[in-house]
């Protein structure tokens, strides 16, 4: 039987701009969650190989033990979960290009034989969830004052977030690995809430 995935049909309404470069960030947080140097990228190139040229959305290019190491990214704005045959595409141009990783992000996920293939590939699959999905609260009102501030509280954390978040495929049941926002963000968005709140938290 397979698996039911909460986040399949989940899509996340964003701009073409947006998502453009919203996909720049999420490569660099990528990159900072992995501890990657003498990191570049490029948005949108093309790049030559043997059997043709190849249009890639995003290319990122780092160093590792003296070894230059190519990542090529597909950026999917789709409003239905990617197909298997999406993901072997990705697969083929990271063969042909020589790449060392493939990565694609998706605006409402992947289907589960898009997700068998990537795992077998090697694929790194990365879904796009609206700061307003990830956040679902309970619906009850508040009753007392401190479930009030409480709620004050959460609402003002949740106001300072950004508006996407991004997570990586570990298993098909949902994206469960942050990638964006990242570390640094986080605890520069903890810092300024901190600020906000003096006398009702403690670093």
């Amino acid at each position: 039987m397979e698996t039911i995935n909460p986040y399949r049909e989940l899509v996340a309404s964003i701009s073409p701009t947006e998502f453009e470069k919203l996909c720049l960030e999420i490569l660099k947080g990528y990159a900072e969650v992995e501890h990657l140097s003498d990191f570049s990228i490029q948005h949108n190139v093309c790049i030559p190989a043997d059997d043709g040229t190849y249009q890639i959305d995003v290319y990122a290019r780092f160093i590792a033990m003296g070894v230059e190491f190519k990542v090529i990214t597909e950026c999917k704005r789709y409003s239905a979960p990617v197909t298997r045959e999406k993901v072997a595409v990705l697969n083929d141009k990271v063969r042909s290009l020589g790449a060392h990783k493939g990565i694609m992000i998706s605006t409402c996920g992947f289907q589960s034989g898009a997700y068998e293939y990537a795992k077998k590939h090697g694929i790194a699959l990365l879904q796009i969830i609206d700061r307003n999905v990830m956040h679902i609260m309970n619906a009850a009102k508040p009753e007392t004052e401190e479930q009030k501030r409480e709620l004050r509280l959460m609402l003002d954390w949740f106001s300072r977030m950004p508006k996407y978040y991004v997570k990586e495929y570990a298993t098909m049941d949902f994206p469960d690995r942050a990638i964006y926002p990242t570390p640094q963000m986080m605890d520069a968005i903890r810092h300024q809430f901190i600020l906000a709140h003096p006398g009702l938290i403690s670093e």
